[in-house]
Parts: structure tokens; C-alpha cells; sequence
């Protein structure tokens, strides 16, 4: 199977509104209030736990496995969390929408006095407890988001090692790739915590090692000896020789390769969140690797626009001498499959 880029993918569209706060000036003996319309995000979507197809052999392996039961002890937990999340969100609606009329009457009135200024301070602290419990009930669904994720994926490497050599057709990895990347755990930190390495575009620790089973991009030496970035999975890492044995994600090349620790790259390991780390993001014109949509190869690209929110992509533009302006046309890439330009020397 080849891995060449397909020009006729496209880049789809997006547009994001940004919302605007009114201002009021009140009297000269009132001071200036800053109107906050409070509005409720659309109801929680339904629960998707897949994220990745699963071949026959894992869904057999699934079916025989203990993990099986664990896996459906998450699902009831995720459910149980979700229900509760929900009706906590509910729950703060009356409230919110109690700020909003005192906060609409300042308005009218073009008045905010004392009484006024200590009733809404106190529908806000409200509103921040409720809020805080309902921001600790979404990280306890997305921690079982992941662990279900992790036995799903563990499940996974079980068939893939059970002996059973089932390849996963083409468009099935391609779908896996994609979810892989849509349900890559987003970094929540507290109020000023940094993100951490492998967060976005933040870099690994000079001296971290990936796991077995991790996605990494590796260089490897092609049969007529052009070198390649492809995407693979970790099988072992010696530290003895600071090598790596890692699989070509691609099945249908079935091959296994030996590199050292200077040929691999790991993946980010979590996605950072536009709106609250862009610092955590490749800025705009940044020279990157970034995975050719529909493929499983690296080539240079050059970021040419950032994500806005969480569930965006990066904005791409690859490096190709085929156009003549050197460069593709803009295509959207996952925050997971865009890494640093890695400069590896001509040792072996």
C-alpha cells in the first residue's frame, strides 16, 4: 500500500463567533457595572465510548476477556456521572438566570447601589460552587472516559498479540486514527498550572522514554534508501543500547524496525485546550511535522491556523514542490499527529 499524499482532500470551513459583554455607564454617583449575560451550553451530549472501530478478533477477545466486565462496570459509572452532571447543570440554571434579571434591572435602572452590589455578589459565589461541583464531576467522567478508552485499546493489543494476525482494512485505521486523536484526553489544569510535556506542543523531558503500545513517529530507511516519518507503535525500548523495536502502524506493511532513541518522537499524550492554554499550541507560521491526511507519513508542513476551541484542528500547509507556490493546499490536522521538526544526523 502506498503512502503518498492525495491532493483532492480539502479543508473545511469554520467560522467562530465570538460573544460580546454590552457595557453600561451609570450615574456619576454610581460606579461603571460590566453587563455578563450568563448563557447555559447545549445539553450534554450522548455517551461514546468507542475510540477506535475493533476488528473481529478484539471484539472476540473482548467477549472471553475479564476485562470485559470492567469495561461495562465503567460504562455504568460513566453513565451514573453523566446523569449526575447533567442534573447539576440543571440545577444552576435558576441561579443563573437570577443574576441575569438582578443584573438586567442595574441596567434598566442605570443604578447599582450597595444592597444591590451585595445580593448579586452573593447569586455569584453561588454560581461558582455550583459551577466548581460541576467541573469536578466532568474531570471524574472524563478520568472513566479514558480508563474505558485504556481497556478498550488494552483489549486491542490482546487480539493483536493472541496470534491472531487479522489486518484492520485501510479505511477501518484510517477511522481509528481519527478517533485515536478526537478522544486524546484534554489537559485540565488548575488556575495557573502550566501544561504539561507532551501536552499539545509542549516538549517532552529531555530524558522521557515512550511506553509499549504508545504512537510514536519514527525515521526510518526506505528500500531505496530515502528515509521516511511514519507513524508506529512502541513493542520495547532497550536501555541498554537506547534503542527502540517499534510496528509500522501500517498493518499491511507488517514490518517491525530497530531504531535508536534520536529516530523516534513520541506523540502528545493529551490536548491542550485553545481557550485556556494557547500557549500550549504551535504558533501561526511555526515549521512542523504533521501526518499527511489519509496516510500514515510525516512530511514538513507550516502551521497556518491555530485551533479555537478544543475540537479543532490545526490549519496545515505541506510543504510540496508540485504547486507553485511550494506549499498544498490548507488541510486540517489533529493536535495529536503534529510534532516538533526533529533535525537527526546521518549516524545510524
Amino acid at each position: 500500500m502506498g503512502k503518498g499524499k492525495d491532493k483532492n482532500l480539502g479543508s473545511p470551513k469554520r467560522s467562530v463567533d465570538s460573544p460580546k459583554s454590552p457595557k453600561m455607564r451609570g450615574r456619576d454617583s454610581s460606579p461603571s457595572f460590566r453587563r455578563e449575560q450568563l448563557l447555559r451550553s447545549e445539553p450534554l451530549p450522548p455517551i461514546n465510548v468507542t475510540p477506535y472501530p475493533l476488528s473481529t478478533s478484539t471484539e472476540m477477545a473482548m467477549a472471553m476477556s475479564s476485562e470485559a466486565q470492567a469495561l461495562q462496570e465503567r460504562v455504568k459509572v460513566l453513565s451514573d456521572i453523566v446523569r449526575e452532571l447533567q442534573k447539576s447543570r440543571d440545577d444552576n440554571i435558576p441561579h443563573m438566570n437570577n443574576i441575569n434579571v438582578l443584573s438586567d434591572k442595574i441596567v434598566n435602572e442605570e443604578k447599582l447601589t450597595a444592597s444591590s452590589r451585595n445580593k448579586l455578589k452573593m447569586m455569584y459565589e453561588r454560581c461558582i460552587t455550583d459551577t466548581e461541583k460541576e467541573v469536578q464531576l466532568m474531570k471524574k467522567a472524563l478520568h472513566t472516559v479514558y480508563q474505558i478508552r485504556n481497556i478498550r485499546h488494552d483489549l486491542r493489543i490482546q487480539a493483536k498479540n493472541s496470534g491472531n494476525k487479522e489486518t484492520i482494512r485501510r479505511g477501518a485505521l484510517m477511522k481509528m486514527l481519527l478517533n485515536c486523536a478526537q478522544t486524546l484526553p484534554l489537559w485540565i489544569g488548575n488556575f495557573g498550572e502550566k501544561p504539561p510535556p507532551l501536552c499539545g506542543a509542549v516538549a517532552p523531558e529531555q530524558n522521557y522514554v515512550a511506553k509499549v503500545n504508545d504512537m510514536v513517529a519514527c525515521l526510518v530507511r526506505g528500500s531505496e534508501g530515502e528515509d521516511n516519518w511514519i507513524l508506529a507503535e512502541v513493542v520495547s525500548y532497550n536501555p541498554a543500547t537506547n534503542k527502540y523495536e517499534v510496528d509500522d502502524i501500517d498493518e499491511e506493511q507488517k514490518e517491525r524496525h530497530t531504531l535508536s532513541r534520536r529516530r523516534v518522537y513520541p506523540l502528545p499524550l493529551m490536548r491542550a485546550n485553545p481557550e485556556v492554554n494557547p500557549e500550549a499550541l504551535y504558533p501561526k507560521g511555526s515549521i512542523v511535522m504533521a501526518l499527511y491526511p489519509q496516510t500514515t507519513c510525516f512530511y514538513k508542513a507550516v502551521i497556518n491556523r491555530l485551533p479555537t476551541l478544543a475540537t479543532e484542528e490545526y490549519e496545515v500547509l505541506f510543504e510540496d514542490p508540485t504547486y507553485a507556490d511550494g506549499y498544498s493546499p490548507p488541510l486540517m490536522v489533529a493536535q495529536r499527529y503534529v510534532i516538533q521538526i526533529k533535525d537527526v544526523s546521518k549516524k545510524k
